[in-house]
């Protein structure tokens, strides 16, 4: 069930921050928490039923043009290039990635061809990470997607501070940009093997949810939670609806909008099956060494290619798509405004390319939340 983002708002010519649809249960930081002397770990066999037991039902949204893929499948359609070299290494496979080299020399560009991804070739790569005298193990499902699609925007016009016309704006090409990482958190209770709390990835942050929170926030299919993946950005969300971020207000005295940073999902999409489709990648404590792509100190992609847009630009493209309703609240002050509002969001140094799992805080327990 959705929780609508409350409908107060601050002072006209300010800016108010409004949170998620579905608050954490928590917020800050999130680590494994405290160790008890004698807590042992799971044995590899219970691992294996415990995944199976609570292997999430992926959700994605019956628009998604980027599904998610295998690394293998991922690689067919990319070059490994050298900044140091002229060679290049087209469809290699992992074994030809390079472990070694210095900061930023080695990243993967990817054909067109592979955008789409691969359904029927996907997977969740399953890492679980239990630390000495934890009595949790946590069981950590990464997918991987070929292609990152555009943002959208919801924009609407404020008469004495009430909503009077709203649209739907199309970002291209902010937003965009090639391999995406993104990660369910089940953490399981070693001595009860009971379901203890959820984390969600959600572009750089996420969503906590503890035990309590857990049975009125998401739905199960047996003892299977459904995660949700946003369109086009494959941000993981418990409940279907737009899963509004981001929110802004400019104005709205006498005019003024407010929008938000829209992550649709739904339930009527293609499904990932985590419980048929995974692979366990790592579990060091049993013996499950990590591959070394895992840890890969180079980018799934070209880097510092983020989407190199002006506010003007960003201006042109949010006017092109307000219409006439909305366009008479915008005039180039408050579009400037906005525009240096989005900016932020999507441009960023790192946007192209993300790191490997194993260089998230994530994978080694820290979880960053809203």
């Amino acid at each position: 069930m959705s929780v609508p983002i409350p409908d107060h708002h601050v002072p006209a010519d300010s800016l108010s921050f409004q949170p998620q649809v579905i608050p954490s249960s928590v917020r800050g930081i999130v680590t494994p928490g405290s160790t008890i002397a004698n807590a042992k770990p799971l044995d590899l066999k219970t691992l294996r039923s415990l995944i199976e037991r609570y292997a999430p039902i992926l959700k994605l949204h019956p628009d998604e043009q980027f599904l998610p893929t295998s690394v293998e499948d991922f690689l067919t359609h990319c070059t490994l290039i050298d900044k140091k070299s002229p060679t290049k290494v087209p469809s290699p496979n992992i074994s030809q990635l390079p472990t070694k080299g210095e900061d930023h020399q080695f990243y993967l560009e990817l054909s067109p061809g592979g955008k789409p991804g691969h359904l029927d070739l996907a997977k969740a790569y399953v890492h679980a990470l239990w630390q000495q005298g934890s009595p949790y193990t946590d069981l950590q499902f990464w997918f991987f997607y070929a292609y990152n699609g555009p943002g959208s925007l919801h924009v609407s016009g404020l008469v004495l501070d009430t909503p009077t016309s709203s649209g739907d704006i199309d970002l291209a090409p902010m937003g965009e940009h090639v391999g995406d990482w993104e990660m369910a958190m089940l953490r399981v209770d070693n001595a009860s093997h009971n379901l203890n709390s959820i984390w969600l990835s959600q572009h750089s942050r996420g969503q906590f949810f503890t035990h309590d929170a857990i049975p009125g926030t998401f739905t199960f299919e047996g003892t299977r939670p459904i995660i949700y993946a946003s369109r086009n950005g494959h941000a993981n969300y418990a409940a279907i609806g737009p899963n509004k971020s981001e929110y802004r207000k400019i104005g709205g005295v006498p005019v003024g909008l407010d929008f938000f940073i829209r992550n649709d999902t739904a339930g009527t999409g293609k499904t990932l099956d985590c419980a048929k489709h995974y692979e366990l990648v790592s579990a060091d404590w049993a013996g499950v060494v990590a591959p070394a792509w895992a840890s890969w100190p180079f980018r799934w992609g070209p880097e510092g290619t983020s989407t190199h847009l002006t506010s003007v630009a960003v201006s042109e493209i949010v006017r092109k798509s307000l219409g006439d309703e909305l366009a008479k609240f915008c005039p180039i002050s408050v579009l400037t405004v906005l525009a240096s509002e989005i900016l932020p969001h999507f441009v960023k140094g790192d946007i192209n390319g993300p790191t490997s799992p194993g260089k998230h805080g994530s994978w080694n327990g820290t979880y960053p939340v809203y």
